[in-house]
């Protein structure tokens, strides 16, 4: 088998993540990037989605772009000084199909994908940088 490309880093920043909404189901999106030749965004949900439990964030990223691919992705956040952990949610080499932005979901290929319960919001508090949240989208 043929070895997977490095890892390509988009760093997100979101700035004064304590005071985004925090309704459920209540969507941040950071500016648009690109990677591979298609335009992303990645969504954050303060509150969390529909679908997530009280008191956790959902992030998901999301095609932009009207084409399908096939990328392998995972969301870090750096530990703010170093010496704690990085919060880490992805790693486990799935590779998701990403549809075409207007698509609909079907089974598990979408235009979005993600985590309903990427991490109890409280916890991310401990990890802002100057009240931003950076969430580093790594993709291959």
């Amino acid at each position: 088998p043929r070895r997977l490309s490095d890892w390509v880093i988009a760093p997100m920043h979101f700035n004064g993540f304590a005071g985004l909404p925090t309704t459920k189901g209540e969507c941040v999106k950071s500016p648009e990037f690109s990677c591979f030749g298609h335009r992303w965004r990645l969504l954050i949900y303060p509150g969390g989605d529909n679908d997530s439990n009280n008191g956790r964030v959902a992030q998901r990223l999301l095609n932009e772009t009207e084409k399908c691919i096939y990328v392998e992705f995972k969301f870090i956040i750096k530990h703010p000084n170093g010496s704690g952990l990085d919060f880490c949610r992805g790693d486990d080499g799935e590779i998701s199909k990403f549809t075409p932005k207007s698509s609909e979901a079907v089974g598990v290929a979408g235009p979005c994908h993600g985590f309903d319960n990427f991490a109890l919001r409280s916890t991310l508090l401990d990890y802002l940088v100057d009240g931003a949240m950076i969430v580093e989208v790594h993709m291959r």
